[in-house]
């Protein structure tokens, strides 16, 4: 084959690729496509206050829009900013979500085709389809979203050896992913360390002085990220002692980081729990799914051609040990480096993906020969891929839709407060302000953390109290001109359950018991006390200020 026909066929090949995985991706997340209600649950705190890219009227400064703003990493605000004018940021995040995953398909391809050659691309292409890990990861379109895609897109600049490739990747990383970008940065490094000490083969990045320049960039881009949350007040990162005995970070809390769970959960129960059937099934279905994974697996390592594989020595070593390093350093230094478990959940899926696809293809290789083979087992990979993926990362909110579309009749500036899970969708559906919501309530930011959690205490005094002055006095001081009370968050069972995170669970329940021990009850649900309007089964919007608040 001519160099000429290799390069066409390498684009035909990468074409295929591209509209087999958005076939993927739009079968799969066809209700997110279709449905301005169904996005990813941390779109309503990442994406949501992009829309004044569109309307500067929207989220004027308040606490949680400014926190929100700057939790986003600058390449990520950039993007949805210059689309602004041709598309509704929410509905952009699902196009995002398509772009990556496509891209990240293609990176796949890409190695396994470096690697192994032209059927083996397709096979890791196909891991990207059949696995859970990457859409759920990458729907949204958020800071997350680029993890995956632009660790693959490094790995593959890394096998080929090309230099600009691997500085575009870390540009990129650190514009969108700062910490995936503190990965790979360490990665290659460290491969840089050893081959001066070690008389190896040096990478391919660094390599002359530009490089470290471009190193240097990266570095001054993650650190203004993180000084500028300092800078604000948001910061610093959370500590040991700041994690100790407080209920926040338990398994009851809003983070379960702390105590640290076992690294065999991190490194090898949490990526094959994904890998099997187990969330999509069950425990039994998921045990033989992964028996008969381990059987191919077998048969694939007797068959195997290991010679390949020698061009990923450097690449793979130095990303599993940078991974393992950075992941035991943020596990000693706490939250310092941000979740531990992030510097170690893309790379092993990543590489398990990979390796069950070389492992699969040795197994399989009798097969391939024959004509219908590979179109066949493509064919059915894609089926599988959309049906296993059927709204990944995706969540329905639309049930409160008529409130959403009787919060946007308010003025623009207006405050509502209510219970934070249900004030999470009035800001991103409903486009106003809200006085505190669940995905922005974030203790693992100290500074942030101090001035937020008042407002927790605060919204429960009130929303569950007996007596209408509390009310009040809550409305003024947050400037709150609009509640929202839903009758099923005062039922017994929703209070006997887990109505907030800990500690404000039992903080509602102690709340709840001083009420009804008062024979009063709770003066939301007293019509006469604040009729309000109904705007669903349950739902009320009253009314708390004369003239709408100007902000807070």
């Amino acid at each position: 084959m001519t160099g000429t026909s290799e390069r066409t066929a390498s684009l035909t090949d990468a074409a295929l690729v591209f509209l087999l995985s958005a076939l993927v991706f739009a079968v799969a997340h066809r209700h997110g496509l279709a449905s301005p209600f169904v996005i990813n649950d941390d779109a309503r705190q990442q994406i949501y206050w992009m829309q004044r890219y569109q309307d500067a009227a929207l989220y004027p400064a308040s606490l949680l829009n400014d926190f929100a703003a700057a939790y986003v990493p600058v390449g990520v605000k950039a993007l949805y900013a210059a689309a602004s004018p041709i598309a509704n940021p929410l509905f952009f995040s699902k196009l995002v979500t398509g772009i990556l995953y496509c891209a990240t398909a293609l990176a796949f391809f890409g190695i396994g085709r470096t690697v192994g050659g032209r059927s083996l691309g397709y096979f890791c292409a196909a891991s990207v389809w059949l696995l859970p890990f990457f859409l759920k990861n990458i729907s949204g379109g958020l800071s997350r979203s680029f993890a995956a895609p632009l660790l693959a897109l490094f790995l593959l600049a890394w096998l080929r050896k090309s230099r600009v490739g691997m500085a575009f990747g870390l540009i990129a990383q650190a514009a969108t992913i700062p910490y995936m970008c503190v990965l790979s940065t360490g990665s290659c490094l460290l491969a840089y360390a050893v081959s001066r000490l070690r008389r190896l083969p040096r990478p391919p990045f660094p390599g002359r002085l530009p490089d470290f320049l471009v190193i240097a960039a990266c570095a001054g881009t993650v650190y203004a990220m993180n000084h500028g949350l300092e800078a604000t007040g948001f910061g610093p990162l959370a500590s040991v002692a700041d994690m100790t005995g407080n209920p926040a970070f338990s398994a009851a809390g809003r983070l379960d980081l702390y105590p640290l769970p076992n690294p065999f959960f991190d490194l090898i129960y949490t990526p094959f729990e994904g890998i099997g059937l187990f969330l999509d099934i069950g425990l039994f279905p998921g045990i033989l799914s992964l028996a008969a994974i381990a059987a191919v697996v077998v048969v694939g390592a007797r068959r195997a051609d290991y010679t390949p594989l020698d061009l990923c020595r450097q690449p793979v070593i130095s990303l599993l040990l940078g991974s393992l390093v950075l992941y035991l350093a943020a596990r000693l230094l706490a939250l310092r480096l941000f979740v531990p478990d992030r510097y170690v959940s893309y790379s092993l899926n990543m590489l398990y993906a990979l390796a069950l696809a070389f492992f699969f293809h040795a197994a399989l290789a009798p097969v391939l020969s024959r004509r219908w083979a590979t179109a066949g087992l493509l064919a059915l990979s894609v089926g599988l891929g959309a049906f296993r993926l059927t709204d990944a990362g995706l969540y329905d909110y639309g049930d409160q839709a008529a409130l959403y579309a009787a919060v946007r009749q308010t003025p623009t500036d207006a405050v509502f407060a209510g219970h934070p899970e249900l004030m999470d969708n009035v800001l991103t559906f409903g486009r106003r302000n809200v006085q505190a919501s669940f995905e922005l309530a974030h203790p693992w930011m100290t500074g942030y953390w101090r001035q937020y959690e008042p407002r927790l205490d605060d919204l429960f005094t009130a929303y569950y109290a007996s007596d209408a002055q509390t009310v009040r006095d809550f409305a003024n001081k947050y400037g709150v001109d609009y509640l929202i009370a839903n009758e099923a968050d005062f039922s017994r069972e929703f209070l006997a359950g887990q109505p907030f995170f800990a500690p404000f669970d039992q903080t509602i329940r102690d709340l709840a018991a001083s009420a009804t021990s008062r024979r009063r009850g709770f003066i939301l649900l007293d019509r006469e006390a604040f009729p309000g309007i109904q705007v669903s089964e349950g739902v009320r919007l009253i009314p708390l200020r004369s003239a709408p608040a100007a902000g807070f």
